[in-house]
């Protein structure tokens, strides 16, 4: 098993890529599990040239609700952005990420099924062990 590409390498999950695993309650928290597509950089995450992994990923939102399709978990993940405070992060957010304010992630899978978690911050960590996917080249077109 290769290791990730060292401690200091800047990282972010890809929503697209990524599976919603299951949505759990934890007291007023709620917790999305994410089997999460990780890009990680020396540089910029899924704009310069690195690696891609697959890690889980807790997502844990205070005092958290959850709307939409949550019947169709667990899902792939096609598209979605998550929003903390007014700041927007289109389909892919850096890790590690803990934002206290209003939050809200929109999830979009196959034939238009969506879910949204809203809450009052969000708190991402990495679980487990990452697994190494594949060298990712630079890319200007894509966008974080």
């Amino acid at each position: 098993m290769k290791k990730p590409m060292d401690d200091n390498a800047n990282a972010a999950v890809e929503i697209h890529d990524s599976t919603l695993e299951c949505i759990t309650s934890d007291g007023d928290a709620l917790v999305a599990v994410l089997g999460a597509y990780v890009h990680r950089s020396s540089g910029r995450p899924g704009i310069d040239a690195g690696t891609g992994w697959s890690q889980t990923v807790h997502l844990r939102f205070l005092r958290g609700r959850a709307s939409g399709d949550e019947g169709m978990v667990p899902m792939g993940l096609l598209d979605g952005h998550l929003d903390v405070s007014g700041e927007r992060f289109n389909n892919m957010f850096p890790m590690p990420f803990n934002r206290i304010g209003p939050t809200r992630i929109e999830l979009q899978g196959w034939n238009g099924i969506r879910i949204v978690i809203e809450g009052e911050g969000v708190m991402a960590a990495f679980v487990g062990e990452a697994r190494y996917i594949e060298k990712f080249l630079a890319s200007e077109s894509r966008t974080p």
